[in-house]
């Protein structure tokens, strides 16, 4: 059992300028780069910066951590990470570990991504009445069930249709969305090669000093999915590392979602850590390692006295 250990874990996902290739279709804004680029200043000014390497290190008792260690992280493995993130990483002299999918030539988007894509196209209503069309009674039943149960617990309708799609339908709505993405969007695969990190730009991130991380194969929720699947979907994260460096590896749980089975199944396929969503700078064990959003960090995150009680969370 690991000792419990403080590091403060910052997280992103789009770091991206109006007018950005990577937004295009989205509507997604993410944290501009120039705030990004405030930002890892002050990490530099109020943290000691460490990469994956030195929390590998101390997971495994070889090395302590220093105080006030800051790690910061980037989950999808976005074309933002590349074009927008890499580069100013280097400028400052530091280093991140992504948290990519495993994704294959062909793959096209991942579920949440696809909606993300379709939300700006058909609004929230169009989409829903899209889906509704396409599903069986039974699914549309569930749909508006799990709907109607989600918006008891987010404010935004969004998030909760979001939430509804990606949980409880993510099965049934999969080749409907796939469906819809190629009548009101266009070529799906073609979109996805351009919107994720390729190969490429991996191998260039790593000689560049960055470090990744699995994250799936298909972004699922892994706390709804039978054992067998989510093996599958962690086992696919730790054949392409594999691939990359030598472990044990990272991971960072989909959309935070976890299970009492989940840090069994990631250790038995050789991962040594895992990070959560959870907002939290103690850690008391090594695969629910929270971490802040970076996107929406509270003000004063940055000063020396700053708690973790000036943060609401759910």
């Amino acid at each position: 059992m690991t000792a419990a250990f403080d590091l403060t874990v910052l997280m992103y996902h789009y770091v991206r300028d109006p007018g950005d290739q990577s937004e295009a279709g989205t509507g997604i804004p993410g944290l501009p780069t120039a705030a990004f680029e405030a930002q890892l200043a002050e990490v530099r000014r109020a943290y000691n910066p460490v990469a994956w390497p030195a929390v590998q290190a101390h997971l495994a008792g070889e090395a302590p951590l220093p105080p006030r260690a800051c790690l910061i992280t980037f989950d999808d493995g976005l074309r933002d990470h590349y074009e927008n993130v890499f580069p100013r990483l280097q400028a400052a002299g530091l280093s991140g570990l992504f948290f990519a999918l495993a994704r294959r030539p062909g793959d096209g988007l991942t579920l949440p991504h696809r909606i993300h894509f379709l939300l700006p196209r058909l609004g929230l209503n169009g989409l829903r009445a899209a889906l509704v069309a396409l599903l069986p009674p039974a699914d549309v039943a569930a749909f508006r069930a799990a709907e109607a149960h989600y918006a008891t617990l987010w404010s935004d309708p969004v998030d909760a249709l979001k939430t509804a799609l990606q949980r409880d339908l993510a099965a049934a709505v999969a080749e409907p969305l796939r469906f819809l993405m190629a009548h009101h969007i266009g070529q799906e695969n073609r979109l996805a090669d351009a919107y994720y990190v390729n190969a490429a730009q991996v191998e260039a991130m790593l000689a560049g000093g960055m470090h990744f991380g699995g994250h799936s194969l298909t972004h699922p929720w892994l706390d709804w999915l039978p054992s067998d699947e989510a093996s599958a979907e962690v086992g696919a994260s730790a054949t392409w590392l594999s691939r990359l460096a030598a472990g044990p590896w990272s991971f960072a749980y989909p959309f935070g979602g976890f299970d009492e089975r989940t840090p069994g199944l990631l250790a038995a396929a050789g991962y040594g850590a895992a990070f959560t969503t959870r907002a939290q700078t103690r850690h008391t064990s090594p695969f629910h390692i929270g971490r802040y959003d970076g996107e929406s960090l509270p003000a004063g995150f940055f000063a020396a006295d700053f708690k973790e009680d000036a943060l609401v969370t759910g």
